[in-house]
């Protein structure tokens, strides 16, 4: 059955793999705009001090509340570059359910036209659509929605939707290493046996 499902989104998406949106990129996402200045968000977002990313010092992180349609969710913003700035919007749908999702993903593609990747895994149990676009200063947007049917490491259970601006993310990323020199370690020896690395 998952392989099933599998199959009947993906025969769609991947015919028009191989060409990217067209519409302009988007904007915004519930409320909050992406590159804007997180503080003018304050109303979408929870009280406190935003948190930096432990695997990504260069990005801090604002959860954002529930509301209406959205069970919360949460902001990126920069810390170097562009300190504010919105980086990735993420939300949590409150409808949960695999119809939902395929609504989403056809009111999507309407606004949209065929994602450009595929963002599930071949058991079907996480569903997802990427829509990439250039935005009108050159910066690349992507637009991912992805629906899973079980809690995991990797995925929450239920329907997400993300907006990021990689730009915006790269920008960040240079400027907080290059502020943050970090002398590289040298290159470990190859084991002779991989014994001792494999699990028992």
């Amino acid at each position: 059955m998952h392989l099933v499902r599998f199959l009947a989104l993906a025969v769609c998406v991947f015919a028009g793999a191989t060409a990217l949106a067209q519409s302009p990129a988007p904007t915004s996402l519930g409320g909050i705009d992406l590159g804007g200045d997180a503080a003018r968000f304050g109303r979408y977002l929870h009280q406190g001090r935003a948190k930096p990313m432990e695997d990504a010092p260069s990005l801090s992180r604002r959860n954002i509340k529930a509301s209406g349609a959205f069970r919360g969710g949460y902001l990126l913003a920069g810390t170097c570059a562009f300190p504010g700035r919105v980086a990735r919007i993420k939300l949590k749908y409150a409808d949960d359910g695999e119809e939902f999702f395929r609504r989403l993903s056809g009111a999507l593609m309407d606004r949209y036209g065929l994602p450009a990747e595929y963002k599930g895994d071949l058991e079907g149990r996480v569903l997802g659509n990427k829509w990439s676009f250039t935005n009108a200063q050159g910066e690349s947007i992507s637009l991912i929605v992805q629906h899973s049917d079980t809690e995991g490491l990797d995925h929450d259970k239920g329907n997400v939707i993300k907006l990021t601006n990689w730009a915006l993310v790269e920008a960040e990323r240079r400027c907080y290493e290059a502020r943050h020199p970090q002398t590289s370690p040298p290159p470990a020896p190859a084991p002779a046996s991989l014994d001792g690395l494999l699990p028992r």
